[in-house]
């Protein structure tokens, strides 16, 4: 083996070394994977987060979503999951996944139990993807973001709103 090309394969491997290896992180799944979109937490039970994030003095993100709809699965993939995967997004913010198909049902922030095709109807949550911040009580904090109108800058909106009703709640 020639000295150059022995002195870049020990460069490489102590690269691999350092960083880890390629599959370092091979027990967490892919972004373009279904287990990536089923890592948001389910709504089961919105009065009993209401009142977790009310003592805590956080917002709660609400992503409304239908099966096989590919805006929410971009939605998911490049903005709500990577939030939900940063500590510091976990502990500004509570989130929460709600299915409008899947025909489940949760209890709502009044203590009723609803479907969820029902609940998102009554948000306003219908058209998915949507995404909307409300506080302890299930009132929303800021201009929910409905649809993607541009995948460009669809993360900022995000973001934007998010920050928006962080502050609301902080003031409180």
């Amino acid at each position: 083996m020639h000295a150059t090309n022995l002195m870049r394969l020990i460069i490489a491997l102590a690269f691999l070394a350092l960083c880890g290896s390629p599959n370092a992180h091979a027990n967490e799944p892919e972004p373009s994977s279904p287990e990536w979109e089923r890592m948001l937490p389910v709504a089961t039970d919105l009065q009993t987060d209401g009142a977790k994030a009310k003592a805590a003095k956080k917002p709660i993100l609400l992503f409304f979503n239908l099966e096989g709809c590919h805006f929410c699965r971009f939605s998911l993939r490049t903005t709500i999951v990577p939030l939900f995967r940063d500590k510091g997004w976990r502990d500004a913010m509570e989130f929460r996944q709600i299915t409008i198909d899947d025909g489940k049902s949760l209890v709502d922030f009044d203590g009723k139990r609803v479907s969820n095709s029902e609940f998102a109807k009554q948000r306003k949550g219908s058209f998915t993807p949507t995404v909307m911040m409300v506080d302890g009580d299930g009132k929303l904090l800021a201009d929910p973001v409905i649809g993607i109108a541009s995948l460009d800058y669809y993360g900022y909106n995000v973001d934007t709103m998010i920050k928006a009703a962080i502050e609301k709640v902080s003031a409180k």
